[in-house]
């Protein structure tokens, strides 16, 4: 019976720290479109989504790092604000666990008063060596409802590949305004990451080192806490 117990007991533990499974990024594109990403240039898709004024947006891009290197970067959301476009100010102001965390985000809105919000971003493994970051809106002045993932998995030695999904639900005052620049910044917010990530590798290989030992201790801290539970 002892050793029944400790068997389910032992699975139960793997099936907690093991990574998800998810489909190839490059797959989920036509051959065209993986063309493009694989010569260096960005892929935007947009889908529309019932009962949604914006559509759901998808963004792929290669980069020149390990998928560890992007996810590292990505994760170190109080620096956020010094790369990516109009963003004024990035906070964590809550830390659920490790590696779920909230954000307390503020953005430069044209027309509309600044937009300040918190998000709630939850860091994962997938399978194949790659990364996952989840966010969905908690708060916010304007904006209804927003939720997303960057997805990153390797491609090739030193390269990954990212997709950056998001779906915004805006104010009824936001959505005609804004929803092309909204959409035009989600194509540079990957964009800006992407020069991020590769200029922390090659001119700030020491500050990258930070931050790829904080993730690594985020992801080992948040092992450790499910198996014990």
């Amino acid at each position: 019976m002892l050793g029944i117990r400790l068997f389910f007991l032992l699975l139960a533990v793997l099936c907690a720290i093991a990574p998800r499974s998810w489909a190839n990024l490059l797959d989920e594109l036509n051959a065209a479109d993986r063309a493009k990403v694989l010569a260096g240039r960005q892929v935007l898709l947009e889908e529309e989504v019932a009962g949604k004024p914006w559509p759901r947006v998808r963004v792929y891009q290669l980069v020149r790092a390990t998928p560890e290197d992007v996810a590292a970067v990505f994760f170190d959301y109080d620096n956020s604000k010094t790369f990516v476009p109009d963003l004024l100010h990035s906070k964590i102001s809550k830390i659920i666990s490790p590696c779920d965390m909230e954000v307390d985000y503020e953005v430069d809105v044209p027309i509309l008063p600044d937009e300040a919000y918190t998000a709630r971003n939850d860091l994962e493994t997938i399978d194949g060596g790659g990364y996952r970051v989840t966010w969905n809106l908690v708060r916010a002045k304007q904006t209804k409802d927003a939720t997303g993932h960057l997805r990153v998995e390797p491609h090739g030695e030193g390269q990954a590949v990212i997709c950056y999904t998001n779906l915004v639900t805006p104010s009824s005052g936001m959505a005609g305004l804004l929803e092309k620049i909204a959409i035009a910044r989600m194509e540079k917010t990957v964009e800006s990451m992407v020069l991020q990530v590769q200029n922390q590798k090659n001119n700030h290989p020491k500050d990258l080192a930070r931050q790829v030992e904080a993730l690594r201790e985020a992801l080992a801290s948040e092992a450790a806490g499910s198996a014990a539970q």
